[in-house]
C-alpha cells in the first residue's frame, strides 16, 4: 500500500505530512533539519513510502540522505506562492500532488558517479559569475568618475597603472582592492577549471576534446 509524503524543507526545521492512498492524514510533524531526524520519520511510515519536496536549497542533500529509505522520491520545481505561507498546507498539497498524479515538472536529482563533477562544475560556474561582477565594479568605478572605460585592456596587469592614475587619490584605494579582487579570482577560477577538467576524464562519457569546450572566460560589459 503505498503512503504519500510532502516535505516542506527549511534551514532549521522541516514539516512532514504522511497521507494514505484515500487522502486520509496519517501524520503531520516538525523535524529538525537533520539526517537522523528525517530519517527517523520516514521509518514510522509503512511501506511504499513515495516522498516529494521542492526544489531548493537543501534538495540534493535530501535526495542524498533519504533516496535509501522511500521507494519513490519526487523533486519537483518550486510552485508559485499563493497567499499566506504556510508550511503544513504546503507539505500536505506536495503528498496530495503525488497521490492524484498531479506533479507536472520533476526535476532530476541523482548523480550518483557524477556528483564530485556536478560541485565542481557549479563551483567554477559560480567563479565566472563572480569574476564578471568585480569587472563590472571596476568599470563602474571608472565610469563614477566620468573616466570612459571599456573593452578588456581595462583590467590587464600592464596596463592597470595607467587606469589608477586617472582616479582622484581617493579612490584608487577601492580601485586596489578591486583589482586584487579580479586577480584572486581569476587564480581560483582556472584552479577550478583544471579540477573540473580532471575530474571529468574519470568517467567514460567525457568523449569531447577540452579544446572545443565552450569559452567560459569572463567578459565585461
Amino acid at each position: 500500500m503505498d503512503r504519500y509524503i510532502g516535505l516542506d524543507a527549511h534551514a532549521s526545521s522541516c514539516t512532514a505530512a504522511a497521507l494514505g492512498p484515500s487522502g486520509r492524514k496519517l501524520q503531520c510533524q516538525v523535524l529538525e533539519t537533520n539526517a537522523k531526524a528525517l530519517i527517523g520519520f520516514l521509518q514510522t511510515i509503512p511501506k511504499n513510502r513515495r516522498l516529494i519536496f521542492e526544489e531548493g536549497t537543501h534538495s540534493n542533500w535530501l535526495y542524498e540522505v533519504l533516496a535509501p529509505h522511500v521507494q519513490e522520491i519526487v523533486v519537483v520545481a518550486v510552485r508559485q506562492s499563493r497567499g499566506p505561507k504556510d508550511d503544513k498546507s504546503d507539505a500536505l498539497g506536495l503528498a496530495e500532488s503525488l497521490r492524484i498524479g498531479n506533479v507536472k515538472v520533476r526535476v532530476y536529482k541523482k548523480q550518483g558517479e557524477f556528483a564530485a563533477l556536478s560541485h565542481l562544475a557549479r563551483a567554477h560556474g559560480t567563479l565566472v559569475t563572480d569574476t564578471v561582477r568585480c569587472q563590472n565594479r571596476i568599470k563602474s568605478l571608472l565610469r563614477s568618475r566620468g573616466i570612459a572605460a571599456s573593452g578588456k585592456q581595462v583590467y590587464s596587469v600592464k596596463n592597470r597603472d595607467r587606469w589608477l592614475a586617472k582616479l582622484p587619490a581617493q579612490a584608487r584605494g577601492q580601485a586596489d582592492l578591486l583589482y586584487c579582487q579580479y586577480d584572486a579570482l581569476l587564480e581560483l577560477r582556472k584552479q577550478a577549471k583544471k579540477q573540473m577538467l580532471s575530474e571529468a576524464r574519470k568517467h567514460p562519457v567525457n568523449v569531447r576534446d577540452e579544446e572545443t569546450l565552450p569559452d567560459l572566460e569572463p567578459h565585461g560589459p
